[in-house]
């Protein structure tokens, strides 16, 4: 809850913190009994470990006490897609207290119409079967495109969880060329079909192509589905972004940076020069042919997609 109040409150650190905490805590492999047992833990430290402490004496928190009721609502604002912390804040400052508020009184944008208009749908974890058929839909409409195209879900989905709260697909060809081209028609099929209900946004960066949009099985809920289109040279370093966890890419790209590397969803490099948080030069990407591949360079072993979900 203080991890949300602080995310809610845009204070990106100290949220940061106790998702990192809350991360550490699920990765050791038994309860925590003691402050001593805290503190040994990598990613809690001291205060941190008081607050394990207190919980663990006392059953509960007494800085909860003092946590604004304005957090639930802040948190249901932001919950609405395309509307963050500060325009969740602006909200509840012009007075909103419901959903039935937005609705009515706020000035949305189109993005945040759709969010709100399927918003419960949003907020509810389809079954992994579910996001399993939606990836079947795009690879089908792929296919039906270009009989070598390649599409697979990542996400939650990639790492094996049970429920998943939207469906990231990627799609690239192996020839390396025929990938081109391909992002609009696949969309079309896709809307021709009446799969797509609503889209929220294109991206283009001249080689990786996103759309971030809403499908619908028949008898099922509203989803959120992003199909990103990638030559096949950047496929190894997009499964490793877009399979996740958040937490991991965050320790992967950190870990890349003590050894002058870089790593994005497009490509990992070497030689990279800094002068602080300031990248000044990219330096030179490395051939990834496959995730494999990113781990080794970074002198990982490597782990299968279920084993980054932390």
């Amino acid at each position: 809850m203080l991890g949300n109040a602080y995310t809610q409150q845009g204070d990106r650190w100290r949220a940061l913190g106790y998702s990192k905490a809350i991360n550490a805590l699920k990765s050791h492999p038994k309860l925590v009994t003691s402050y001593q047992e805290a503190c040994g833990i990598p990613g809690i430290g001291k205060r941190m470990a008081e607050k394990i402490q207190e919980i663990l004496e006392s059953g509960h928190l007494r800085q909860l006490d003092f946590i604004s009721q304005s957090v639930a609502v802040l948190e249901t604002f932001s919950n609405i897609w395309g509307a963050g912390s500060k325009t969740a804040q602006m909200w509840y400052q012009q007075g909103f207290r419901t959903l039935d508020d937005i609705q009515e009184k706020a000035s949305l944008t189109k993005q945040q119409r759709i969010g709100l208009k399927h918003y419960h749908d949003f907020r509810e974890r389809m079954p992994r079967a579910e996001a399993a058929e939606i990836e079947q839909q795009v690879r089908e409409a792929a296919l039906g495109v270009n009989e070598g195209l390649l599409a697979m879900a990542c996400g939650s989905f990639r790492r094996g969880k049970p429920t998943c709260g939207d469906v990231d697909v990627l799609v690239t060809h192996p020839d390396g060329r025929s990938h081109c081209g391909v992002f609009s028609k696949i969309l079309s099929a896709l809307r021709a079909s009446g799969f797509l209900t609503d889209d929220l946004l294109w991206q283009d960066s001249g080689k990786q192509q996103k759309y971030l949009g809403v499908c619908r099985l028949p008898g099922q809920r509203h989803r959120r589905l992003d199909i990103i289109v990638v030559p096949h040279s950047e496929l190894a370093c997009a499964l490793l972004y877009f399979t996740g966890s958040a937490h991991f890419n965050r320790s992967m790209r950190a870990l890349a940076k003590t050894k002058q590397m870089s790593l994005s969803e497009h490509s990992l490099n070497r030689d990279v020069l800094r002068s602080g948080a300031t990248k000044i030069s990219r330096g030179l990407p490395l051939s990834t042919p496959t995730e494999r591949d990113v781990f080794q360079c970074l002198g990982l072993p490597y782990r299968e997609p279920h084993e980054r979900d932390w």
